[in-house]
């Protein structure tokens, strides 16, 4: 009988803590993780800021000035949105790999029947008796 999700899943996070594989680049990818969502948040807040600017004015040089600002805030948007999507995927896909290796290593020893106990010492295994010599032709 398996045993009840509760129990599977403690002892999964157990066993993932026991591990002790410290992350080496855990505050560099949240580091990146902010740093997306901030250009993406800031890219929109450009964007949306140089419409008005670019209808306030008939100044042709000033139009321009507000089309390439508002340009820039949806390049910033669209690499934000790059980054915050990479490094939020990676934390999600780390956490499945692992759980997948752990799935498959209980599945395995579900599957995988128990190893035979050793014969005693002095007799022969599977009580096949050792042949004398080679075969006759």
């Amino acid at each position: 009988m398996t045993a009840p999700p509760d129990a599977r899943a403690e002892r999964f996070v157990r066993e993932l803590a026991e591990l002790k594989i410290p992350d080496p680049a855990a505050a560099r990818a949240t580091l990146w993780l902010r740093l997306g969502g901030l250009l993406m948040a800031a890219g929109l807040v450009l964007g949306a800021l140089a419409f008005p600017f670019a209808h306030a004015t008939d100044n042709s040089l000033a139009q321009g000035d507000a089309l390439a600002i508002g340009l820039g805030g949806i390049a910033a948007a669209v690499v934000g949105g790059a980054l915050f999507l990479r490094y939020s995927l990676t934390g999600f896909l780390r956490f499945w790999l692992a759980r997948q290796s752990y799935d498959l290593d209980r599945l395995g020893e579900r599957l995988t029947p128990p190893a035979p106990a050793p014969a005693p010492q002095g007799e022969p295994r599977h009580a096949v008796t050792p042949h004398p010599g080679p075969a006759p032709r």
